[in-house]
């Protein structure tokens, strides 16, 4: 049976203090896609803290010892890329699990608005590709991957650095087609890039499923881009905090069009609501 998969994260539980003074405590975000024969495709998995359970999840929609095809990691924050990072890091749970291929892009040309580049991520994914011995890929602008009749389709990859200041912007933003749901997947992608893949590809991001960029924080998203998408399911990986605030009048009209996403759509699974399950 194909299915997706929205794992809830440890950090998504937090309800404590949640702002621009406080913090935005990252929630953390993880996928899972399982083919009509059992095949896997991971998206992120979550912090370092999620290695386990995020791994027993693997396994538990397995036959046997998991073989993940393909294992994306959506841009280089360590809420998104922890888990696999501590699973490597750990014998024991890396020998449980193989991973055929590692899809991620991490430019090296790229700086932030401090001038900063990413190069805090590069030791990180030297070790997991040395553990699992994945085969790596940067994936091109309307690349296609497939897998037991699952269909990866990306949509945006960052190829130009100069107009980005901000890792969240280096987000990945794709589609899988199963037999018969499509799901979009955003990352933290910033209001810049949905604008791109809504010029650039319109009819592509028609889905089923959204999953909102960002956690469904109020610096990000595009309501046109929402529009387009017109998903009949959304999912958000927010914690408990985050969700109370972006629903409560702290920052005025700026988490609009995420809720307008939310407001439209048939179903919510919200992270921190429990693990979901999703037939596709």
């Amino acid at each position: 049976m194909e299915k997706l998969i929205q794992y809830a994260t440890k950090a998504s539980a937090y309800d404590g203090a949640f702002d621009s003074k406080a913090g935005w405590a990252a929630a953390g975000m993880g996928y899972i896609l399982r083919t009509e024969n059992g095949r896997l495709i991971a998206v992120d998995g979550g912090h370092q803290e999620d290695a386990e359970a995020f791994l027993e999840l693997l396994e538990a929609n397995s036959d046997g010892k998991p073989t993940v095809d393909f294992w994306i990691i959506t841009h280089p924050h360590g809420d998104h890329y922890g888990a696999l990072l501590e699973l490597c890091r750990r014998p024991e749970l890396a020998a449980r699990v193989d991973i055929r291929t590692l899809i991620y892009h991490f430019p090296e040309e790229f700086r932030d608005a401090r001038g900063n580049g990413i190069g805090y991520a590069f030791p990180h994914f030297e070790k997991i590709l040395a553990v699992t011995e994945a085969d790596p890929v940067v994936p091109k602008p309307d690349e296609i991957f497939e897998t037991d009749g699952m269909r990866l389709h990306f949509l945006y990859t960052p190829t130009d650095c100069s107009i980005l200041n901000n890792p969240n912007q280096l987000s990945l933003i794709f589609t899988a087609q199963g037999s018969g749901k499509k799901i979009l997947f955003t990352g933290d992608a910033y209001f810049q890039n949905l604008e791109i893949v809504l010029r650039n590809c319109p009819d592509d991001m028609k889905c089923d499923i959204l999953q909102l960029p960002h956690h469904g924080l109020c610096d990000t998203g595009d309501l046109e881009f929402y529009r387009h998408a017109d998903a009949d399911t959304v999912l958000i990986p927010i914690s408990r905090a985050g969700d109370r605030t972006m629903h409560s009048d702290m920052y005025g009209d700026a988490p609009a069009a995420n809720r307008y996403a939310e407001d439209h759509a048939h179903t919510v699974y919200k992270a921190f609501e429990g693990t979901a399950e999703i037939e596709l």
